[in-house]
């Protein structure tokens, strides 16, 4: 059903997006930490420093392949003045020369190897010549530390690599690892319940008589929820107080946030608030000045976040992604929204129903001839098909009458990652 906004303006008890997302965040926690290691904590937040348990490297290793020197014996060398010195042996990665570079000597050294004692530079090797086994021509000078890789250079013990709320990415692991970290604390991820709520509302895969229609949503917040790394258990209740009771009831020690989807309008048929109301929970509001999406409500039952979603599908998408996916992010330590934005040139004007109001559009994010962002409106009067092919939202903010054509705008991405677009 289509909003009339001038029917509902900022006079009424609807909160806006800005403040609905603001109690959000304001009210939901970390669920708690757990220690696991290195290899599987990619993309999850550091709940505590990761500190460098070891320097990398442990000793003075060479860059290159070549030979370890006195600085001082090749200070003259080029490739018109080669210099001659005496080859002492040869040193190799893992292992460590027990011998010592003295005046007029090289060691061969390979690419981290630890630097014998004595030299203090390592020639390349495309700059050398080795005219006999002992013997090696140095056409090119080198400074003190040259092509050294002092102890401790990349990382020293201690130092922090990620810190406490940082996310731990596939470069931060490696540096973690040769640091000695083999294992990390991370904010746990929550366990989600998702309910779908209606008399006409029947689970993937059962048996649907006319009437009646499959929980779409369900699949497409697990989807979502899947997407970050995040467990769900999902369930159909009918429209029936008590069935609504005993189920949020049977699911609330086992999860950590229940999403409901249907049930949350608040017409004599929508029981879900009224039901959570008779069960004790804490409701921080309930309709948002965001369309699609308003009929959403959030509430606090036995200090658990419980996101009471719409029905419809673009109405429950909005609600979900804007709202209750990122407060869900936090419980896991992560205060990034969910959708990636860029920055697009609209095709078009679009105008605000009511200033009071967020509106979220469905769009399509393309590129022009010169590789920059365009956006432009979908058009399809079937939402499921808007939620499936549309690739991106335009965001009218409360406060703005209008998007000019040419205006460029933040755009929000409806794909894991800019090349699926």
């Amino acid at each position: 059903m289509e909003t009339d906004y001038n029917e509902i303006d900022e006079g009424t008890d609807y909160v806006g997006y800005r403040e609905a997302f603001s109690l959000i965040a304001s009210k939901v926690r970390p669920v708690g930490i757990e220690e696991i290691p290195l290899v599987l904590s990619v993309d999850r937040i550091a709940a505590v420093d990761v500190a460098a348990q070891v320097s990398y490297p442990s000793a003075d290793v060479s860059l290159k392949d070549g030979f370890a020197v006195k600085s001082v014996d090749v200070a003259a060398a080029s490739m018109q003045n080669p210099v001659s010195l005496k080859v002492t042996g040869s040193v190799f990665a893992g292992f460590k020369f027990d011998g010592e570079v003295k005046r007029g000597g090289a060691v061969r050294i390979c690419s981290g190897a630890p630097i014998p004692r004595g030299a203090d530079a390592v020639v390349s090797g495309e700059f050398c010549e080795e005219v006999y086994p002992d013997e090696v021509f140095v056409k090119a000078d080198a400074e003190p530390g040259r092509n050294i890789l002092r102890a401790g250079g990349e990382v020293k013990a201690g130092a922090t690599i990620v810190g406490r709320g940082g996310r731990l990415l596939p470069g931060y692991l490696g540096l973690a690892a040769a640091a000695g970290v083999s294992r990390v604390s991370v904010y746990r991820r929550p366990g989600v319940a998702v309910v779908g709520v209606g008399d006409e509302v029947v689970a993937p895969g059962e048996n649907l008589i006319p009437g009646q229609l499959y929980a779409s949503n369900l699949v497409t917040m697990e989807s979502w929820l899947a997407s970050f790394g995040i467990s769900c258990v999902t369930s159909v209740v009918n429209d029936n107080e008590e069935a609504i009771k005993q189920e949020l009831q049977k699911l609330l020690p086992g999860v950590d946030v229940i999403l409901t989807s249907g049930g949350a309008w608040g017409s004599e048929r929508d029981l879900v608030i009224g039901s959570l109301a008779q069960l004790g929970w804490q409701e921080i509001f309930h309709h948002v000045r965001m369309g699609p999406g308003k009929g959403m409500a959030f509430g606090l039952w036995e200090g658990k976040p419980v996101f009471c979603l719409p029905g419809g599908p673009a109405s429950n998408e909005m609600a979900f992604l804007q709202l209750a996916l990122p407060g869900i992010l936090r419980m896991s330590g992560d205060n990034r929204h969910p959708l990636q934005t860029v920055t697009a040139r609209l095709a078009e004007s679009l105008q605000s129903r009511h200033r009071a109001w967020t509106e979220f559009k469905d769009a399509t994010l393309s590129r022009d001839a010169e590789g920059n962002y365009c956006v432009e409106l979908y058009r399809n009067r079937s939402r499921l098909q808007a939620i499936a092919s549309a690739n991106s939202l335009v965001c009218i903010p409360e406060g703005t009458e209008s998007l000019n054509s040419g205006d460029v705008v933040p755009v929000q991405i409806l794909a894991p990652r800019l090349d699926d677009i």
